[in-house]
Order: C-alpha cells, then sequence, then structure tokens
C-alpha cells in the first residue's frame, strides 16, 4: 500500500535531517534514545572518569581552559563523571583564539571571544558519555561521563 506523506510530517522529516547533518557530530555512547545516525565516533579513551566537583546544592561546576587542561592537550585524560539530575555547569575560556563550543547529546552550544569565558549549562538527564568539542579546531576538550 502507497500513502503519499502530509506536509507537516514531510516538513519535520526535512528539519530532523537538516538539524542533523548542521553540526556533522552528536556523539552519544550509551543508553541514550536519540538518533546517531550522523555522528563522529565518541572521543576514544581508556582513562578513568574523575568525579566532578559537586557543590553543596548537589550542582556540579567544571572548567576548562583550552591549551591547557583540555582532553586533547592531556592526551585523552580529561574525563569528568558527574551524577544523572545533577545541574552541570561547564566554564570554557581559550586565551589563544575566538571559539564555539557545542556538547553533543545535550545539543548545547557557546561562543566566546579569545580570552573571555564562556558557559554551558544544562541538566545531566541522559546517562552516557558526551564529548564537548571546539567548532573551530574539531578538537575534544572534554567528555562528560552521566551515570
Amino acid at each position: 500500500m502507497h500513502r503519499a506523506l502530509s506536509r507537516p510530517l514531510i516538513s519535520s522529516l526535512v528539519g530532523a535531517c537538516l538539524a542533523l547533518t548542521a553540526c556533522g557530530s552528536d556523539s552519544k555512547s550509551a543508553d541514550t534514545t536519540a538518533s546517531t545516525a550522523a555522528a563522529d565516533p565518541a572521543a576514544s579513551t581508556s582513562a578513568p572518569a574523575v568525579p566532578a566537583s559537586t557543590n553543596p546544592d548537589g550542582s556540579v561546576a567544571v572548567s576548562v581552559t583550552v591549551g591547557t587542561d583540555d582532553f586533547t592537550t592531556t592526551k585523552g585524560t580529561r574525563v569528568v563523571s558527574v551524577p544523572k539530575g545533577a545541574k552541570v555547569t561547564i566554564s570554557l575560556v581559550d586565551p589563544a583564539a575566538d571559539e564555539e563550543y557545542h556538547l553533543h547529546g545535550y545539543d548545547v552550544e557557546v561562543a566566546a571571544t579569545k580570552g573571555q569565558t564562556a558557559t554551558l549549562t544544562f541538566t545531566a538527564d541522559q546517562t552516557g558519555q558526551f564529548d564537548l568539542e571546539s567548532h573551530a579546531t574539531e578538537d575534544t576538550l572534554l567528555v562528560i561521563v552521566v551515570g
């Protein structure tokens, strides 16, 4: 049986395809439910996840200085674990260049001017491993493990 697709359905499908290809990557590697059809593979690391600092209110704060303590600079050891359900704030600064950062899986982005701190905030409501990348260099800057 052949059925014609409605215009709203076609528009939704086209929008979803465009969203998947806009960044070129939304890597997730665990029991998340979103599609990874056009995804980059998750960052490869054998480093253990280090628990992030938890504030008295249960929120988590992580800071990254590009070129100093990021995943690429530390040769794949900047892996941080956060508890599922925590409100997470990641502060990022690149002293050398303007940047745009993207946390895959959560689809949050922020732009920053050279030397200025950019902040990403999200609720860790998906279990898995999520890469934070630079759109300028495509380097992984941090791997977040939610569990």
